[in-house]
């Protein structure tokens, strides 16, 4: 009884050993190779995601009902207008199921006010809406997407200091293009 109890357990862990690096491989993040993202704007103008401009760009996929969400939007609003003269985007998509959800929360968040959107603002629902980011199931989701239009990481939950300081790196590891 005493072997057969070992050679049970040496066949689990020798079976753990073999699955574990395809776990991993399985684990790793797959973005898309040039990332889309069109749709009207919350605000009724049309938007389309432009990679071709050379702007690092943020798209956050974020909801009504996600407290985090909800406590960090002032800190992606500041961060956007601290950077955006260094050629810095920021995009953000809600997930949220009804337009009326957005339109409670825009009551009040001053940042979600139609007429006075710094940067663009779309619901995922819409009919006119699509992307090829895949299926967001956490909120906040955020793609960091570089100059050179790749998404180059992604970010779940709440956007720690680090991570904040590490997109103002980005930023200023790749300046803008100058314009001729």
């Amino acid at each position: 009884m005493f072997s057969m109890s070992r050679l049970l357990v040496a066949a689990v862990l020798s079976l753990a050993a073999i699955s574990a690096p395809s776990a991993r491989a399985a684990d790793k993040e797959v973005f898309p190779a040039q990332p889309a993202l069109a749709g009207t704007m919350l605000n009724g103008k049309p938007y389309k995601l432009d990679t071709g401009k050379g702007n690092i760009i943020l798209v956050t996929f974020w909801a009504t009902w996600c407290p985090t969400c909800q406590a960090e939007m002032p800190a992606f609003r500041k961060f956007y207008e601290t950077n955006k003269k260094a050629g810095f985007e920021l995009v953000a998509v809600s997930i949220d199921d009804a337009m009326s959800d957005i339109d409670e929360y825009a009551k009040q968040a001053k940042w979600l006010s139609k007429a006075n959107q710094d940067f663009p603002s779309l619901w995922r629902n819409a009919s006119d809406y699509q992307d090829n980011f895949g299926k967001v199931f956490a909120t906040p989701t955020v793609f960091l997407i570089g100059r050179d239009g790749k998404v180059l990481e992604s970010f779940k939950g709440g956007i720690k200091p680090a991570q904040w300081a590490h997109i103002k790196a980005v930023i200023q590891k790749h300046p803008p293009a100058a314009k001729t």
